[in-house]
């Protein structure tokens, strides 16, 4: 890889959008007068040794006063969040439902009891995440301020001075092409909730009436838990191949054509299992039938038919929305 290239960006990825081109301009520029027209690599290291740290570089382009954590411990600073922060959110989310597994007596709807908990959970996650960032800013502060810039941190890994050698570990990734961490923190959500709503299905996904106290009452559910279950191996198989994915594009961190192929054989399969769970005659729990044709005040018949149709929408989505991430997935691969 280009040395000049590698240290531009990692330059002008520490700063703003907007300043962005016109630093790279710039930067490009002041490099190439810097060097001598029959120059070498060695020459080129040379002088990205004089101009120094991408970070430094990037903190003397911003005309905004200094940050208050300064580039000389904003990349501790920053491994300390990466590392903290993700182990917080954690141990917040095990603690919130090991709470609400043992208060939980059974009384009022499971999904009430859910939703109670997710949304208790995200205040408590919001709550967490300010804290940690404002204690671990004030600790920098202090050690910045401090001039305790050689910042060392337990399990933070410390790196050496920065050195242009630095750049030859420099990856070049198109915007198109990353698969970025929200992608992934997406994924594992959707795996974890489609796996806790497809085994507890029987106890989430029903028919529910108005409790007396104000709540919800689960009274019967939609679909044969039996029928669910018995393609649970190939539904299991997909959960764990979907989870190897993900943490193979999370490691990665871009498309490649074998992420491609590997998703798109995984989207077929899902679609296919799909496809022959929506198709079977006793997919839907029996005795719901009646029951939403007398609240409805229709008959049975009509009843069967609107989730026919409910079924034939669902496959078609499934489809169409499959082919688009297959087809998403080939066409930044060849980025």
């Amino acid at each position: 890889m280009n040395l000049i290239d590698a240290y531009i960006h990692e330059v002008t990825k520490r700063i703003s959008k907007e300043k962005r081109d016109k630093t790279r301009l710039e930067l490009k520029s002041t490099i190439e007068d810097m060097l001598s027209e029959d120059y070498s690599e060695s020459n080129i290291k040379e002088v990205l040794k004089k101009l120094g740290n991408p970070v430094e570089v990037a903190a003397s382009y911003q005309k905004t006063p200094r940050f208050i954590i300064g580039p000389e411990v904003f990349g501790t600073y920053i491994r300390t969040i990466k590392l903290v922060i993700p182990w917080a959110i954690l141990l917040t989310i095990i603690v919130q439902i090991i709470e609400s597994i043992v208060l939980y007596n059974g009384e009022g709807a499971l999904l009430t009891a859910i939703i109670k908990t997710i949304s208790i959970t995200i205040s408590h996650i919001i709550s967490v995440i300010i804290y940690v960032l404002f204690w671990i800013t004030v600790a920098f502060i202090v050690i910045e301020r401090s001039e305790g810039k050689n910042v060392r941190m337990p399990l933070i890994k410390n790196y050496p001075e920065w050195t242009p050698d630095n750049l030859a570990k420099v990856k070049i990734i198109p915007k198109e092409k990353t698969i970025s961490l929200n992608d992934n923190i997406l994924s594992f959500l959707g795996i974890a909730i489609f796996s806790f709503a497809y085994f507890n299905a029987n106890h989430l996904l029903g028919i529910y009436t108005s409790h007396n106290k104000g709540g919800l009452k689960f009274v019967m559910p939609i679909f044969n838990q039996d029928v669910l279950l018995s393609f649970a191996p190939l539904v299991l198989c997909c959960i764990i191949l979907s989870v190897a994915l993900t943490l193979w594009k999370l490691k990665t961190g871009q498309w490649t054509m074998v992420i491609a192929v590997t998703n798109a054989l995984l989207q077929c399969t899902g679609v296919i299992v799909f496809i022959l769970m929506a198709i079977h005659p006793d997919l839907i729990h029996s005795p719901a039938v009646p029951y939403i044709a007398a609240i409805t005040g229709t008959t049975s018949a009509k009843i069967l038919f609107a989730i026919d149709r409910i079924l034939f929408v669902s496959i078609a989505i499934a489809i169409i929305a499959n082919a688009f991430d297959i087809y998403n997935g080939f066409k930044k691969a060849r980025i």
